[in-house]
């Protein structure tokens, strides 16, 4: 069985995990890396990605990936994890069981987070000694704040679905039996607004959220002047005023 399967449904791309024991190792990094890349290259038919997962999302890494020197040579295990945030097209991710360490760095990857009620949250790493090295110091104080990430790197201390809505780690809570259901339920909304509206709405928060204000707001405006040359921004205009709804072609 693949480690990681791609598959596409009216515009909308599950792209799940299978990993063996819930953990990351280099073999489904590798492959979470190519199916990253594959995604970047089909704007044209998926509009937006659900990342979904067995009973664990992911509880950490692998004993060989935890054991690897970062000087000998190979790719940073954070580069995975990049590579998912740098894909172009919104991501939505269906979180169940214990998302730990590199599972949690993989969700913070994504934009949208979706969990069942029953999942669990941790940073665990300072319990071995080690820091976060799959993006989670940078992208944890980005998605709850300064204060929440630094109780959870320094105390490695989990937190369940319930406390994670509060904080804003997640948005939204789901049964375990409608869990995915609900994450696909986001992506089939995103996938029928403009395509290109909403790749560059994430691309301006992106870029917005390593800006100051003024130039952020610059970056938007730059980023309108573009969707205002695309014939789904005309459709869009023309359909408020004949008051249809829109029919988008990305393009």
């Amino acid at each position: 069985m693949s480690v990681v399967t791609l598959e596409v449904q009216d515009h909308v791309a599950t792209l799940r995990l299978a990993l063996p024991d819930a953990r990351f190792d280099r073999g489904a990094l590798d492959a979470l890396s190519a199916a990253a890349t594959e995604l970047r290259g089909r704007t044209a038919d998926v509009y937006a990605v659900v990342v979904a997962s067995g009973a664990d999302f992911g509880s950490g890494w692998s004993a060989a990936a935890l054991g690897e020197d970062v000087i000998a040579g190979l790719p940073p295990l954070g580069a995975t994890f990049d590579a998912v945030a740098a894909i172009p097209q919104p991501v939505v991710a269906a979180i169940r069981g214990e998302a730990a360490s590199a599972g949690l760095e993989l969700a913070l990857a994504c934009d949208i987070r979706v969990a069942a009620q029953g999942a669990r949250f941790a940073m665990p790493e300072t319990s071995l000694g080690v820091v976060p090295r799959g993006g989670g110091t940078q992208r944890l104080p980005r998605a709850i704040g300064r204060a929440h990430a630094l109780r959870m790197l320094l105390t490695g201390e989990a937190v369940d679905a319930t406390e994670a809505l509060r904080i804003g780690l997640v948005s939204e809570l789901a049964s375990d039996a409608d869990l995915e259901t609900a994450a696909l339920a986001i992506a089939t909304t995103i996938a029928s607004r403009g395509p290109i509206a909403t790749r560059l709405a994430k691309e301006a928060v992106r870029r917005g959220s390593e800006l100051p204000l003024a130039e952020g707001l610059r970056a938007e405006l730059d980023l309108t002047v573009i969707l205002q040359t695309t014939a789904d921004r005309a459709e869009g205009v023309q359909a408020f005023v004949e008051k249809r709804p829109p029919r988008f072609e990305n393009r």
